[in-house]
């Protein structure tokens, strides 16, 4: 074998191993960003899950009831959550974090008569679930207050 052909299969051994360096580092960036948008939809999933039992709460608990729910998932400038009741049994959490958008849709267990929604930013994190009696059409309904 001659000096050249060490030098030409040295250089080849080393090209493969830069490229499947660089398709491990492809690969775990890849999933990295599937597990953080996996930790995004998880979180989501559990919020609109605490909603829907506080709705359920707050209607048990009958007029009058209120409870202060708070965003778990930290918002940078520009995100927002906003969350809302939709008549007939839909609890709605549309998101848009990071630039990217996000729906989780739950069922309500217990009627909802009347539309609402409130937009949670990172300068307003909290709001309201409130039960108050309709008179009018005599049934207790569960709205969302900023």
């Amino acid at each position: 074998m001659k000096r050249g052909q060490i030098s030409l299969d040295f250089l080849f051994a080393v090209t493969l191993i830069t490229i499947t360096m660089l398709n491990l580092v492809y690969i775990a960036d890849s999933e990295r960003a599937h597990s953080e948008t996996f930790d995004t939809i998880a979180k989501l999933k559990a919020f609109s899950v605490d909603v829907r039992d506080s709705v359920v709460k707050v209607y048990a608990a009958g007029d009058g009831f209120a409870v202060r729910k708070e965003l778990p998932i930290k918002l940078d400038s520009g995100d927002k959550v906003t969350v809302s009741l939709i008549t007939p049994d839909s609890i709605v959490v549309n998101a848009s974090l990071g630039g990217r958008g996000y729906t989780v849709v739950q069922r309500s267990p217990v009627p909802i008569y009347e539309n609402s929604s409130v937009t949670l930013t990172d300068t307003k994190r909290d709001f309201g679930i409130v039960a108050t009696y309709n008179e009018t059409e005599g049934r207790l309904d569960v709205v969302l207050s900023p």
